[in-house]
């Protein structure tokens, strides 16, 4: 089966994932993208991957019409950011053409009425049939309810889990620092913590800098956490090969993800309008995560999680996690789980491709 998978914007990480299960359940996908997913990939380069990229300074709209002949010989394409430039390719007549799907990570942001939000006018041509809207985690999804249909996981296992013998503990709060997730509240919690740990522990800011003040928050911090805590940060955009290469050395993840995300004054609901890339960070790696009690898991991950709800009750996780290994016994527990989710995966996206 030929697969086209198109992304002009730069959820490299998301086209990476759906690159290998495409792959992995038997097709041939040929990718639509950008330079700056193009040299962010690790996806592997095999026989079955054909790679159109966009040169700098060539308009989208451009490169797409260029690529028109190739996308409409596809089975099936999946946007994976839908952007106004790929407009030109829904409109019209499509008989015999793809079955388009689109990928919707923020659907408050997709469904609104505001027509001069980003992407909006993507978004009116899928809403009025031209692709199927897909959600990006199965539990995303409610059956019988419009929009909320259809879903694939975009969260993909890909490594072994690895259980590092160290005296040093070292965790990650993956992803840019920003209003999106509570970066104060983990602060908070290591100095409470900091106190009682028997280990040393390496704490792994892995994001950009929204701004100055961020940077200073984690500046004053560390003074209050030291010695037995370390605290490390990025002034500036992480590559992937580093990005990754962080991840493949951490013990465990706390993912600090706000309940509530506005933006254009449009209020997204994480877990259940829209997901967090962190998710598909934990999955990937099979790392162990602390993760806030309202967001939902799969059952096939809830053991590499632990819950908290606040402070207090994320200081006193740490504490047990750094001073007992925790995170190495659900390491080694979480092949099982992994097994099962990545067979979710190319099962949910084995369904979609037979419904058309």
């Amino acid at each position: 089966m030929n697969i086209g998978l198109i992304e002009l914007s730069a959820h490299s990480e998301v086209l990476d994932s759906l690159i290998r299960q495409v792959v992995d359940i038997g097709g041939k996908p040929t990718v639509y993208t950008n330079a700056f997913c193009a040299e962010s990939l690790n996806a592997a380069s095999t026989a079955e991957v054909e790679w159109q990229v966009c040169t700098p300074n060539v308009p989208y709209v451009e490169f797409i019409e260029r690529c028109r002949s190739s996308i409409s010989s596809q089975d099936h394409v999946f946007i994976v950011t839908p952007v106004d430039a790929l407009c030109g390719l829904l409109s019209g007549e499509r008989a015999g053409k793809p079955a388009y799907h689109c990928l919707v990570h923020n659907l408050n942001t997709f469904t609104s009425p505001d027509e001069n939000r980003p992407s909006a006018a993507i978004a009116k041509l899928a809403l009025h049939g031209a692709a199927h809207v897909l959600l990006p985690d199965l539990r995303l999804m409610t059956p019988g309810a419009p929009l909320r249909d259809r879903a694939i996981n975009i969260a993909y296992p890909q490594r072994p889990p690895t259980a590092f013998v160290r005296d040093e503990v070292r965790c990650c709060i993956p992803g840019r620092m920003y209003g999106g997730r509570d970066h104060a509240e983990v602060l908070s919690a290591l100095e409470l913590a900091s106190p009682r740990l028997t280990r040393p522990l390496r704490v792994e800011f892995l994001g950009e800098h929204a701004g100055e003040e961020s940077q200073a928050v984690v500046d004053a911090a560390a003074k209050a956490v030291s010695p037995a805590v370390e605290l490390r940060d990025h002034p500036g955009y992480v590559a992937q090969e580093e990005f990754d290469r962080t991840l493949a050395e951490a013990d465990f993840l706390i993912v600090p993800v706000c309940e509530y995300l506005t933006r254009n004054g449009i209020t997204e609901r994480r877990g259940r309008t829209c997901v967090t890339g962190n998710i598909n960070d934990m999955v990937r790696f099979g790392l162990p995560a602390l993760m806030p009690a309202f967001y939902p898991m799969s059952g096939h991950t809830d053991g590499m999680t632990e819950r908290y709800d606040g402070v207090s009750s994320l200081a006193d996780l740490i504490v047990a996690w750094v001073n007992t290994g925790e995170f190495n016994r659900r390491k080694c527990a979480a092949a099982p789980g992994l097994a099962a989710y990545r067979h979710e995966c190319l099962s949910a996206l084995r369904a979609e491709l037979a419904r058309r």
